[in-house]
């Protein structure tokens, strides 16, 4: 297996295509296991528990999309030095983030156990599934810190090149998720706990996966014990608001969630039903922003904005394809996939699924807008700069909070189901002028 990948020589499509295809897999997996562990909490514990499960979706995001913008903020750095070659440096820089991350891990474990349900009670999560979501999100915050230190090793690979073997790792630990499932439900019936267990024990084997593939490189066998304070402020300086940006986006939300816990358990129940396909939707979006974020990156530190170009619109291309396809097979076999997930007596499937369609219609006609909105996103943050991504957050926040608020009166529940995409819309628009802005600033200046 090819330890690391020079994104700076070569066709460009060939590059985002060889990168892309391994996270496509990886996410392909990714999505088997939550459709089998959404199946496994709605089949085997019933609505409340699914219900449960959905209403604190958006909080233990607001969690993992901190640490995924400070990783991936730190992997801006990773991917301009690696595109230098300069090794000493980077594994300076491996050691910083890793500081940060122990330090920025145990805090929010903190802070997690303390605020879960007062926060969920703020949320106005019915009563009946209330006890379920907070034990639910209790466990899932006792492993943050494996969750920082797996995004870490994951980014670092990812910035290296090789899109491979951080996908392997999940792959396994998907598996392994989904058999510590059907046991710690199933069997020892945990409740929903265990489906929480069972997450957080299966990313404690694939960090260690990827961390013994990483000792395998020769360039990144000398640690730096010490972390260096020049390099933990530029990868705070990076990450820093790219998590706080995706806070910033998550609580937008919450406010989303808050508007759908006020319709009632089963309008939650088919909200969450949908969000659990949300990675199937947004596979291709997902595994070429990853490629276009490492491309940019690599291709910014060496000097060639004019492969940029290139790539931005091979990216572009590539997902608008794919997501033609992938709609046809939604929107035709929607309301079965969504029955897949959840059992009850045929008025609650009726009303559950009626809901589901309705939101998965939306997302499905408007997730091109997601897709240029990464794209340009990561395009941007390559370039090493941050400003207009983290804007980017509070325009998405700004106007999923506007939706909720206002527009119930004029559309009904037809305005939570537009919330997302109202916001996509704004922050692309955002994005894309200040991508094109700041690629011609950086070419017409070398820097």
């Amino acid at each position: 297996m090819k330890k690391v990948a020079d994104m700076t020589q070569g066709r460009p499509l060939g590059l985002l295509v060889n990168f892309a295809v391994p996270l496509l897999a990886g996410s392909l997996c990714q999505l088997l296991y939550t459709a089998v562990d959404s199946a496994v909490v709605g089949q085997m514990l019933g609505v409340n528990a699914f219900a449960a499960v959905g209403a604190s979706g958006f909080l233990s995001w607001l969690v993992t999309d901190v640490i995924l913008g400070l990783t991936q903020g730190f992997g801006i750095l990773f991917g301009q030095l690696f595109g230098k070659k300069q090794w000493p440096l980077l594994r300076q820089a491996v050691t910083a983030a890793a500081a940060i991350g122990l330090g920025g891990g145990a805090a929010m474990t903190a802070l997690g156990l303390l605020l879960a349900e007062p926060v969920l009670r703020l949320m106005h999560t019915p009563r009946a599934i209330l006890p379920l979501a907070a034990g639910y999100l209790q466990v899932l915050f006792c492993g943050i810190l494996v969750t920082m230190w797996n995004r870490l090793a994951f980014t670092l690979l990812l910035s290296l090149g090789n899109s491979r073997t951080p996908v392997a790792g999940n792959m396994v630990s998907c598996v392994l998720n989904i058999v510590l499932d059907l046991l710690l439900v199933g069997v020892l019936d945990w409740g929903v706990r265990g489906a929480a267990a069972a997450t957080v024990l299966a990313q404690l084997v694939c960090l260690a996966y990827c961390l013994g593939k990483l000792w395998d490189i020769p360039e990144l066998k000398s640690v730096e014990l010490r972390p260096s304070p020049a390099l933990m402020g530029e990868l705070l300086r990076l990450g820093g608001p790219l998590a706080f940006r995706n806070g910033v986006i998550s609580l937008g939300g919450l406010f989303v969630q808050s508007a759908i816990n006020g319709h009632g358990t089963l309008f939650v129940a088919g909200m969450a039903a949908v969000e659990k396909y949300f990675g199937l939707i947004n596979l291709p979006g997902d595994a070429l922003e990853g490629a276009f974020a490492n491309f940019s990156a690599q291709n910014y530190g060496a000097g060639r904005m004019d492969r940029l170009k290139d790539g931005l619109k091979c990216s572009v291309l590539l997902a608008l394809a794919s997501w033609a396809v992938m709609a046809v097979g939604l929107l035709t076999w929607g309301r079965e996939l969504l029955s897949l997930l959840v059992s009850g007596s045929p008025g609650e499937l009726e009303q559950l699924l009626r809901t589901g369609y309705e939101y998965l219609t939306v997302l499905v006609l408007s997730i091109p807008l997601m897709f240029l909105l990464c794209l340009y996103r990561s395009g941007l943050e390559g370039m090493g700069s941050v400003l207009a991504p983290t804007v980017s957050g509070f325009v998405e926040l700004g106007l999923r909070i506007l939706a909720v608020l206002f527009l119930p009166g004029l559309m009904g529940r037809w305005a939570v189901y537009l919330a997302n995409p109202l916001g996509w819309l704004g922050a692309l628009l955002l994005l894309a002028v200040s991508y094109h802005r700041t690629y011609r600033q950086k070419c017409s200046t070398g820097t």
